[in-house]
């Protein structure tokens, strides 16, 4: 190889190899970024609601808009069908419905809370009403 040849060869090798490495470093870096990224968990508000023979408790929650894991618990023996509805300016709206047998102690569901008043209750008792309250952050 002349003198000449050496002196373009040996730059484009140190190059290459610089190339070479920073895609890998980059790469990498992503990679670790987005299993960072998937572990962490998604936040989710509880709510708790018990429904007992003569009641559901408590009477008024306080939430935050977004998603809310809600429990259901079964205090009686029979079976439970718990409704909730947002309470719009002209009526109600149907959210979710929560059948709960007389044999399950309680069921969870995840539900989407937007800002606004919320109304639960038992469907064979619709006066015995809770409210669940979004307010915005």
């Amino acid at each position: 190889m002349s003198k000449q040849q050496k002196r373009v060869f040996w730059p484009s090798v140190v190059l290459v190899v610089l190339a070479v490495t920073a895609i890998c470093f980059v790469a990498a870096r992503n990679r670790s970024a987005s299993a960072a990224q998937r572990s962490v968990p998604e936040f989710k508000q509880r709510i708790r609601i018990w429904v007992h023979g003569d009641d559901v408790r408590p009477k008024v929650i306080h939430a935050a808009p977004g998603k809310a894991l809600v429990t259901i618990e079964n205090e009686t023996t029979a079976d439970v069908s718990m409704q909730v509805e947002r309470v719009l300016p002209n009526g109600t709206q149907l959210i979710d419905r929560v059948n709960l047998p007389g044999r399950s102690k309680r069921l969870q569901r995840e539900i989407m809370l937007v800002p606004g008043e919320y109304v639960f209750y038992e469907a064979s008792r619709p006066t015995i009403r809770g409210r669940l309250i979004v307010e915005p952050r």
